[in-house]
């Protein structure tokens, strides 16, 4: 069901057709200026993408904001703030449920991508 609301995403938007699902049941597909990955789970699909390079000389603040925002559920749709395991970028996280219409799935993914926006703002701030 989520390929299909992928492919009619990338359709509808004219985005590139991301490549078929791999073994560990993840693809990428580009939107705006993000790369998002996208995972199917045993509870639905998870959306990723990194929004800014992490810079530790400047990130007091903007790790404090991303903190107070995951504590408050405030600034991320339900999403998470975090980090690359290697702690080269900052990325938003989003987990969609299994049964979701094509419509829901769109909004989410706009939601998804206008947080990234907000937040690859904030981080160009620091």
């Amino acid at each position: 069901m989520i390929e299909s609301h992928l492919k009619s995403l990338c359709e509808e938007f004219a985005l590139e057709t991301p490549s078929a699902f791999d073994n560990n049941e993840t693809t990428e597909f580009s939107i705006a200026s993000f790369r998002v990955r996208l995972a199917k789970t045993d509870k639905g699909t998870h959306l990723s993408a990194p929004f800014a390079k992490f810079q530790p000389k400047h990130a007091d603040t903007l790790l404090t904001k991303m903190m107070e925002a995951n504590f408050l559920g405030q600034g991320t749709g339900g999403g998470v703030l975090g980090m690359k395991e290697d702690e080269s970028f900052l990325t938003l996280s989003l987990d969609l449920p299994y049964e979701v219409n094509y419509t829901s799935f769109k909004e989410a993914v706009g939601e998804f991508v206008n947080y990234l926006e907000y937040w690859k703002t904030e981080a160009a701030k620091t």
